[in-house]
């Protein structure tokens, strides 16, 4: 197979929550690849650090996925700076590490607004911009191996996440005679500030035990399937869910 396939010169990608993390990972692994990235967040001063790490081919705008006319808003502005090809559903907030009768309405209401009704909006923001403009594109959401698996003290969290895989697979099917490919990655625990104090806890043991791998990724290790998704090389996939868990979900 030729490496051609996973070029994405010329494409113009948004890529949520892309100011560290693995959104990070993914917005520079798509500009290595030849992409233009926009990345968003809630915080300017990292998006303005991502953007003068990212360089040159690295836009920063900054979103709140919480608030619908804020998506909109953005999505507009973005496509008058590209019309995009690759939006990547990757901000998300961790949960709230509680065993579910603990979890607050606000908490309920927090973690469900950003992971699955951001996902939701910035979906069709994207989508029926790239309906109106007649083309192809691909819409990738990082979801989460606990989408999967249930995950202990971590249930509204896993539900979110389930629901973005319901979610894309619906998207996946009403899009596709439009050229539209929706997939996910489900990532299992990653090394970055949303999961620093967890798997510095006690129960870091039980999370590194079940995986066969023996351990956590790093962000850089979800990039690849980003670009395999976002690229020519998965030309016929469409509502699949990829899993990236060092063969957690095997065991």
């Amino acid at each position: 197979m030729s490496t051609s396939l996973f070029s994405l010169e010329g494409k113009t990608a948004i890529v949520t929550g892309g100011s560290r993390g693995i959104g990070y990972a993914i917005a520079r692994a798509y500009i290595d690849c030849g992409a233009r990235v926009i990345i968003t967040a809630r915080n300017q001063d990292q998006l303005n650090e991502a953007v003068r790490q990212l360089g040159a081919n690295a836009i920063a705008l900054r979103c709140d996925n919480a608030i619908p006319e804020e998506v909109a808003a953005t999505a507009t502005a973005a496509w008058k700076i590209a019309p995009i090809d690759i939006l990547v559903n990757n901000a998300g907030v961790s949960g709230f590490f509680k065993r579910a009768e603990f979890v607050t309405v606000e908490e309920f209401d927090f973690t469900v607004d950003v992971n699955m009704r951001g996902m939701y909006l910035w979906s069709i923001e994207i989508a029926k911009r790239m309906t109106e403009a007649q083309m192809p594109g691909s819409i990738i959401s990082v979801s989460s191996m606990l989408g999967v698996l249930p995950g202990e003290r971590l249930g509204v969290y896993s539900a979110t996440k389930a629901a973005v895989h319901q979610l894309m697979r619906t998207m996946a099917i009403e899009w596709a005679e439009r050229g539209i490919r929706v997939n996910a990655i489900a990532p299992g625990y990653v090394d970055t500030d949303f999961t620093a104090e967890l798997l510095s806890s006690r129960w870091r043991e039980k999370i590194l035990g079940p995986i066969p791998m023996q351990r956590t990724a790093q962000p850089e290790e979800i990039a690849g399937a980003a670009i395999y998704l976002a690229s020519a090389a998965s030309s016929y996939v469409t509502g699949t869910v990829m899993l990236v868990d060092g063969g957690r979900t095997i065991v």
